[in-house]
């Protein structure tokens, strides 16, 4: 997990793998102390997420689910809209990515999915189940400050996307303009 994802978070190669070094050693530690032998604390579903978390409950005998199915799918059922946001919205996010999970589950219950990105990359444009996108930052911006201000970022691009929808949702099926009826190609 540290390999796929490390990179997408800011890590630089070396950091790369002493963040998979620490997870082997982790899994192994978690084993040799616990005698874990039936699940496999480094590749096993689950075990990576969030940092190795999953690895420490399924080590002292938690069942590990799927996060979509125990927190998702009761909430798009009632949703009007389905907002998401990544780091990185690319061609990657197709491959075990919150959003791409989220947007597929979205459309299972009919409901429009609008991702924020912090970046926007190639592939952006074809994530299957993803209506709409918006970049996060404002203005270009190194990583360093993104991160510290990342709680404002999203807040405002948040506001400046659902303003969007409203404007949107207020323009009349049918305007005219001049006493003439627009193009149908501007509808």
């Amino acid at each position: 997990m540290a390999r796929v994802f490390g990179p997408q978070k800011g890590a630089t190669p070396a950091q790369v793998e002493e963040l998979s070094a620490g997870l082997e050693n982790w899994a192994r530690v978690l084993t040799r102390d616990l005698g874990v032998l039936d699940t496999d604390l480094y590749g096993g579903p689950g075990t990576g997420a969030s940092g190795g978390l999953g690895a420490g409950l399924a080590a002292l005998g938690a069942r590990l689910l799927p996060r979509f199915d125990v927190l998702l799918d009761a909430r798009l059922a009632r949703a009007d809209l389905v907002v998401t946001a990544e780091g990185a919205l690319d061609h990657q996010t197709p491959h075990g990515k919150v959003p791409a999970e989220v947007a597929r589950r979205a459309k299972l219950y009919g409901r429009p999915v609008l991702v924020l990105a912090g970046t926007l990359g190639e592939g952006a444009r074809n994530v299957p189940g993803v209506d709409a996108f918006s970049g996060i930052l404002p203005a270009p911006m190194a990583l360093a400050e993104a991160l510290v201000r990342a709680s404002e970022l999203l807040t405002d691009a948040t506001e400046r996307a659902l303003r969007m929808i409203l404007l949107g949702a207020r323009l009349p099926a049918h305007a005219e303009v001049s006493g003439t009826q627009r193009p149908s190609s501007v509808r």
